[in-house]
Parts: structure tokens; sequence; C-alpha cells
């Protein structure tokens, strides 16, 4: 099973045994099959040239083709039963098999000690029980299950975006804050704005980061400068949503919100910091394939993010399929690049994950470099992260545009250790500085590329409407889309992301992809263009084949 982890980082404390009786929610991944096929079938219904651009699968699809043997299921549904414990399957094709019990039964059945850590940044936050130490199954279970969790992994614990201070908050729009109005001229979005029925949005809020309708209301209310921000409040799903604002969760959800306006929003809310609660990151996908075709959010833009290291293997690799899952069926996943720019650790650059997985849509970030608001008026911000996956080959679809950076003068020196075979990241960038969040308050110059994700998914949701209006499918994966018509993108090729490996500088932005900004900022009006012209991706059967019309 999952190796031993890595010693514990940042200031994690390990504070002892945790109690025998309490209660610990096991989440048991069992194997799937067809991957290949999915793999395949992903590729195929996402890249703009293949003659099956579009085709998506239906939920009920996903689950058939990666349920796994019936048999297995079973397996694992013994061993539990076995030690007396009740379990329950909580996915359509019961890939996910959870058990509540006392850490005492988990000791048993994975052969392990769980101990309490706690964080001194989480201080209101009771510590958690982790089995660092790795753990084991019966050669018989080992063999059909991925992972079980909570066991290796440790909660991030990620820098909320950062704030600058400044003094006026009067007139927003006049000090260059990215509102909403600011950001549609930015991006040539115009009076665009939600027309299709059944468009729909979602941001994700982890780790005490809950939402406020007051507080969006109140940002509609002083920053939307007269344009159509929101359609009514946003629904909310999930065991954690409401509660005091944070500032994480109502950036993500004001920013969305406020541009793409009349697009009915979502705000998935889940809980994960309680001392024996499974990942709240894994809770998410688990809802994605619960959630009905016709319900399911088109577009998510999620802010969380850590080392690409902090994952075993073996739980990323999983990850990584639910990530293909949600494509297959058209759904977008967007993720933020990371705040730390070539975010150097012991010497050599780290990846961020899961924005460096290949299977979604990493998200940079740029900040102004005058003619304020203007396209082409951007350059790539300091703390932009971005890089070379550890983990994941570079996948086909960016090898040419990454090819050419790193013929590119002026990149960062080898004896950094980043792997240019591998996954590149981000693939597009938005702004990142200069916003202005409302959590129970005025919260001015908030930073981050957690800004950037929300901002270009908007984007994307309303170049999605256009497609739904027309009658075709929504987007889906986009990456492949992304790099083959890089001209509807802004190539912002000034500034740089920040190194920190001994005074080192980060990547530069070039002409073309680079390794801060991806491919640059989106342009509406050249992408709705781009867009106009794809295959609609709707299926009719004829003679047992399903074809473009």
């Amino acid at each position: 099973m999952e190796a031993s982890h890595k010693a514990l980082g940042g200031t994690w404390q390990a504070l002892g045994r945790s109690p025998s009786d309490e209660l610990l929610q096991l989440t048991f991944a069992v194997k799937q099959r067809g991957l290949q096929e999915l793999h395949a079938t992903l590729m195929r219904v996402s890249d703009p040239v293949s003659p099956e651009y579009g085709m998506h699968l239906s939920n009920d699809e996903v689950q058939a083709l990666t349920a796994p043997d019936p048999l297995h299921v079973q397996l694992v549904m013994d061993f539990l039963r076995q030690h007396g414990v009740q379990a329950q399957a909580v996915t359509p094709n019961s890939d996910f098999i959870t058990a509540t019990v006392s850490v005492e039964t988990a000791e048993k059945l994975l052969h392990t000690e769980y101990v309490q850590h706690s964080h001194p940044e989480m201080p209101e936050s009771p510590p958690v029980s982790r089995a660092l130490g790795g753990y084991s199954l019966p050669a018989e279970v080992a063999a059909i299950v991925d992972f079980v969790a909570p066991t290796v992994h440790l909660p991030p614990v990620r820098q909320l975006p950062k704030k600058l201070p400044f003094s006026n908050q009067t007139d927003p729009d006049a000090m260059g804050f990215n509102t909403p109005k600011n950001l549609r001229k930015l991006y040539n979005v115009a009076s665009a704005e939600g027309v299709a029925a059944g468009n729909k949005q979602a941001v994700t809020a982890f780790l005490d980061q809950k939402f406020s309708s007051a507080s969006l209301k109140a940002f509609w209310r002083m920053y939307c400068g007269g344009i159509h921000c929101g359609k009514g409040d946003p629904k909310l799903v999930g065991d954690e949503t409401t509660g005091r604002a944070g500032i994480e969760a109502m950036l993500d959800i004001e920013t969305i919100t406020g541009l793409a306006g009349n697009v009915e929003s979502e705000f998935w809310g889940f809980s994960g910091r309680a001392a024996g609660q499974n990942e709240p990151f894994m809770k998410w996908l688990v809802q994605m394939s619960n959630t009905a075709d016709a319900d399911v959010p088109k577009i998510f833009s999620s802010s969380y993010g850590e080392d690409e290291s902090a994952w075993s293997l073996e739980a990323a690799q999983r990850l990584n399929v639910e990530f293909q899952k949600a494509g297959v069926r058209g759904i977008t996943l967007l993720f933020a690049a990371g705040d730390e720019g070539a975010n150097c650790k012991a010497g050599a650059f780290a990846p961020e994950w899961p924005s460096s997985s290949p299977y979604v849509t990493a998200v940079g970030g740029t900040a102004p470099a005058g003619g304020w608001p203007s396209p082409g008026g951007e350059k790539a911000a300091g703390l932009s992260s971005g890089g070379f996956s550890n983990r994941w080959q570079m996948p086909s679809y960016q090898q040419e545009a990454v090819a050419a950076y790193l013929k590119q003068s002026g990149l960062p020196d080898r004896k950094f250790g980043y792997n240019v075979s591998g996954r590149s990241y981000p693939d597009l960038a938005a702004q990142a500085e200069n916003f202005i969040v409302f959590a129970g308050g005025p919260q001015p110059g908030v930073a981050g590329t957690s800004c950037a994700s929300p901002a270009a998914a908007a984007l994307f949701s309303l170049l999605n409407d256009l497609r739904l209006q027309s009658g075709t499918s929504s987007l889906g994966f986009l990456n492949p889309l992304i790099y083959k018509n890089a001209a509807g993108f802004n190539d912002i090729t000034t500034g740089s992301s920040n190194g920190g490996c001994s005074f080192s500088s980060g990547w530069p932005a070039r002409p073309g992809w680079d390794a801060v900004t991806g491919v640059g900022t989106p342009d509406y009006a050249k992408l709705a263009k781009v867009i106009a012209g794809l295959p609609s991706g709707t299926r009719r059967a004829v003679a047992g084949q399903n074809i473009v019309v």
C-alpha cells in the first residue's frame, strides 16, 4: 500500500497517539476499470480537430466505463464486515467505500498507528489524526484498492490571498482595482452575459472557508458598476457552506459572479479539518460523481493547492482519474497555479498540485503593466507559480509550445532540478493583483492566483453559454483547445515569477507559452470567434454509431 509519508513539513507538530475512541471516516478507493479507454475518450472529445470533439459521455456512461469489478467491491465489504465494520458505497459505481470507525478499529484494520497533529496557522481547528508511518492491508485487499484515507496525507495549510495596504476605498475603478467592470474591459467582454438555460458555474471552498449571502450582495451593490452581476443567491452544495465570510471563499464567488453575470452559480463547500474527517478535496469529487448531468455545473474554479509531493503517488494517480471522468462528462476544471513563484524547496523548484495535473487547466497570474485597464497592459505577476511536474509526463497537447520556450535564453539554471520532460504549467493566466473583496466589509488590495482562477472560469463560463445557446455541447476539458488556439489570448511577454533559490529569478515571460503565464490571458471576443467554429459535439445514433452533427 502507500509508503510511509515524508517527514512533517512546515511547522506541523506531532502531539501523541490519537485517542482510541476517536472516530475516523475511512474511505477505501477501489481500483477502477476501463482507464485506458477513459483517457482515449477524453482526448477524442477534447481535441477541437477531432471528429468526436464535444461528444461527451453521460455520467451513467462514465460510471459504467470505470466501474470496479463487483467481486472486488464485495471483497472490500467482506473485509470490513469481518472486523465488525458496517460500510457503504458512496458513488454510483461503488468505487469509493466509506466506514466510520474508532481509531482503535482503524489501527487494527490498517496495521498502523494514528497520531494527532496540530499546526500553528490553524489555532481554531482541532488536531488531525493521521498514520504518517504508512499502513498495510491483507494482500488480497491491497491488490484491489488504490488507497485508504485519511492516512498519510495532512491537510494543506494554504496561505490565504495576500492583502496590500490601500488608504482609499471610495473609488475602486479609478484606483485600478480589479472590479468586475474593469475586468470586463480588460478582457474584451463588453456587455456579454449569460442567456442559455442550464448553464451553471461553481467555485469550491475547503478548510473553513465559508459563504455569506450578505457579503456577496454588498459586493454586487458596491462594485458591479452598473453591470449585471450574479443571478440570485448561489446554490449551496456540501457539508460546510455558510458562516463567517472567508476572504478566499468570497473572492472566488464574487469574482466569478461579477464577471459572468446572469449565469446560475453554485458554492460547493466541504469540511475537512476536524480530527478524523476525510479529505475535503475527495468529498468534492465524490459529490460530482453523485450529481446528475442536468444538475452538475459546467465549470468549476478551485483555489485548492499544495506541493505536488504532499500527496502519495497512489492517491494522486486516482485523483487524475477523477479529473478525467469530469472532463469526459464535459465539465471544465480550473485550478489556481499557486502563489509561490517557482516555489524553491531545499534548493530545487517544487511543482504545485493539482495544478500540475495534465487533466486540469492551471491558471497563472498577471499584474498591471501600464495603460490600465487595457488589453496588453499586463505583465507576469511575481507570485505566479509555474514550472514542470516531477510525476506526470508532458502531454502531447502542449509539447510544441513548451519546446519553443525551452529553446529561449534566460531560463533558470538547470541546477534547480526542474524536469523539462514533465507536464508544464500554467496553461493560461489572468489578473492576480489589486482585487477588492467584500467579506464582512471591504477588503482591498487582495492578490494571488486565487483571483485569477475564478476570473478565467467566468470568461469560459460565458463562452460555454455561447455553445449552449446554439444547442451544442459544453467546452469540457480545455487544454487541447487552448494550445491549438493561442491566438485567442493576450500574449504576456514581460515580467517573471519569483525564484527563491539562492536569490535566483524564477520563470520569465516570453512570446508564446511560458511557465509563468501559460499562453496568456483570455480575450473573450477572439475566443468567441474560435468557439463559433467548433464542431457541435451533438451525438446522433446511426446504425449503432454516434456521429457528429
